[in-house]
């Protein structure tokens, strides 16, 4: 993934897609990114499951979009 672009979304509720390598099929997340570590190749996110980190490298594809409202 493009620094700019994970920059952009620091912040932002976003879907995210990754895959792992050797699985078959994708796993999607969503949530606010929270933190971009460029140096370490993480990103910090804060999803319903709580606060965790995806590699960089797993990423397939991000897609800004609006928050659920809460009923």
């Amino acid at each position: 993934m493009a620094e700019n672009i994970l920059n952009k979304c620091v912040g932002r509720y976003c879907k995210i897609v990754t895959k792992e390598p050797g699985e078959e099929k994708a796993n999607v997340i969503t949530g606010i990114i929270k933190e971009v570590d460029h140096d370490g190749g993480f990103i910090t996110i804060e999803s319903k499951q709580g606060l965790g980190m995806l590699n960089i490298k797993t990423i397939v594809a991000i897609k800004p979009k609006e928050q659920e409202k809460k009923v």
